[in-house]
């Protein structure tokens, strides 16, 4: 039986994330092989290589390298060519869509002398640069000060691109001439010449993702953030981590009318207690309508609290990552209370819980009828008995999909996740998760008790799904994105 070619895509696409079924396609036949090898050489390196891997790959790039390349690189004296490369059945360079500078230039290096890696990156660039490759993704590594001769045709349609500012700003200026189509930005701010960076967010006519870190320089933040607003109205996802030195005023963020999507990480070390970072007076009103996903890590829950207050957000999504040693209890309390008052469309909730805002998580729970999935994120600093007896008592009906990172001092607590398991009888099968933090091999037998209560209620219906390896960064299924989904990879 002969597939249409088209309904062969349709079902290699639907599995273009599941490579291992990907590469069993390849050996059905040549339509299937056909159909698949695009899909496989779209992000080469997309999972993590090995260096056989890696060198496999390096060694397919080599086989298309043209009369003239390998001339030029043997009057340079380097002669890789030993053996003598078959012609490829496919182009597999012209299926490359995701180009990773790093990755290419860690296959070099591995492979050749210093003297010699200059020239092994010309011919490379030759090979990918042509009229021939149509790239959506870039990826430039840190402190990259090679020229680049960007052809139009390569990187007119570029959709996402990363690299760190601390590269060669006028190598930034000339991609500006001819990619204008950059969707997702990423990029880490170091250095404070930032002219090509500006040059190039000024000239993008869709941004709708832009990720800024690792500032740490008032006057370039300025800059960018006067750039950004003026991209503001397309701009729907917005991930900013600041430096502890200078303040922040985010009423800049009303110029984003149709964000959606908030993270903001301060990351540098314990807060200047003298210094507020990120402010915003409770006098002040913004309008944030579209927000809808709201992710922090150490920031002032004075200012999270007054942004949910005064911003008019309709938040869905909320994932908070803290350590208390830098945290005002009452603080905390606070935003919780304004979550409670504020937020009750909230669908996914995220965050390490603490016994000292229970009360204010019980009161959550009764008024976010809505709320679908719950993340504990740690144990320091909470009663299980506590938490579980609320959960029973006051998960609204929706509330189906949990998520546990339980460490190995949980062992003795069995009996309290039994009973919880035990008094979900009745409700809508629960999806969890657990994750076992810090468990190690002396561990095993905790770990197996673990298993085995959990299998028992899923036997009995109670629990549908256990997803026991929790990847919080990159695990895309329905089931287990939940707070943990980015939009920056």
């Amino acid at each position: 039986m002969k597939l249409n070619r088209d309904l062969l895509l349709m079902i290699s696409e639907n599995f273009q994330n599941d490579r291992i079924s990907l590469y069993s396609c390849l050996l059905v036949n040549r339509s299937w092989c056909e159909a698949i090898v695009p899909l496989l050489w779209k992000i080469p390196g997309q999972a993590i290589l090995t260096k056989k891997a890696e060198n496999i790959i390096f060694n397919v790039i080599l086989s298309h390298f043209s009369e003239e390349s390998r001339d030029n690189l043997m009057k340079q004296g380097i002669d890789l060519f030993t053996e003598i490369y078959q012609t490829p059945s496919f182009n597999y360079i012209y299926f490359w869509r995701y180009l990773d500078l790093q990755l290419l230039d860690r296959m070099i290096s591995r492979n050749f002398d210093k003297s010699d890696i200059s020239m092994m990156r010309n011919e490379l660039f030759k090979l990918f640069f042509n009229n021939n490759t149509n790239f959506i993704s870039l990826f430039f590594p840190y402190d990259y000060k090679c020229q680049v001769n960007w052809n139009k045709q390569c990187f007119s349609n570029l959709k996402f691109f990363y690299f760190c500012n601390d590269i060669d700003q006028s190598i930034l200026k000339e991609l500006a001439t001819v990619s204008k189509s950059i969707k997702i930005f990423n990029c880490d701010v170091i250095g404070c010449n930032i002219s090509g960076t500006i040059r190039l967010i000024e000239v993008q006519k869709n941004l709708d993702s832009v990720r800024i870190g690792r500032c740490r320089i008032y006057e370039t933040w300025q800059s960018i953030e006067e750039v950004l607003i003026k991209k503001a109205i397309t701009i729907q996802n917005l991930y900013l981590c600041y430096d502890w030195n200078f303040d922040v005023d985010l009423k800049f963020l009303s110029h984003y009318v149709n964000l959606k999507s908030l993270e903001i990480i301060e990351s540098f070390g314990p807060p200047n207690p003298n210094n507020t970072i990120l402010n915003l007076n409770q006098s002040e009103k913004m309008s944030l309508p579209a927000l809808k996903i709201l992710k922090t890590n150490q920031v002032s829950f004075m200012m999270l609290t007054r942004l949910i207050e005064s911003a008019n957000v309709q938040l869905t999504v909320i994932d908070i990552r803290f350590n208390d040693i830098y945290c005002e209890f009452e603080d905390v309390r606070r935003f919780f209370q304004a979550m409670c008052q504020n937020c009750p469309n909230i669908k996914y909730l995220s965050f390490p819980i603490k016994d000292y805002v229970l009360i204010e998580f019980e009161s959550l729970l009764i008024n976010c009828q809505h709320l679908i999935g719950l993340v504990i994120r740690s144990e320091g600093g909470l009663q299980y008995k506590n938490l579980f007896k609320i959960l029973t008592k006051s998960s609204p009906s929706s509330l189906i999909k949990f998520g546990f990172a339980l460490n190995r001092k949980f062992g003795g607590k069995y009996k309290l996740l039994r009973s919880f398991l035990a008094n979900w009888k009745g409700r809508h099968t629960m999806l969890l998760q657990i994750w076992p933090v810090n468990y190690c091999l002396e561990d095993e037998q905790e770990v197996k008790r673990l298993y085995e209560l959990i299998e028992y209620y899923e036997a009995r219906g109670i629990v549908k799904k256990i997803d026991w390896e929790i990847n919080w960064c990159s695990n895309d299924s329905e089931e287990s994105i939940w707070i943990k989904k980015r939009c920056f990879h």
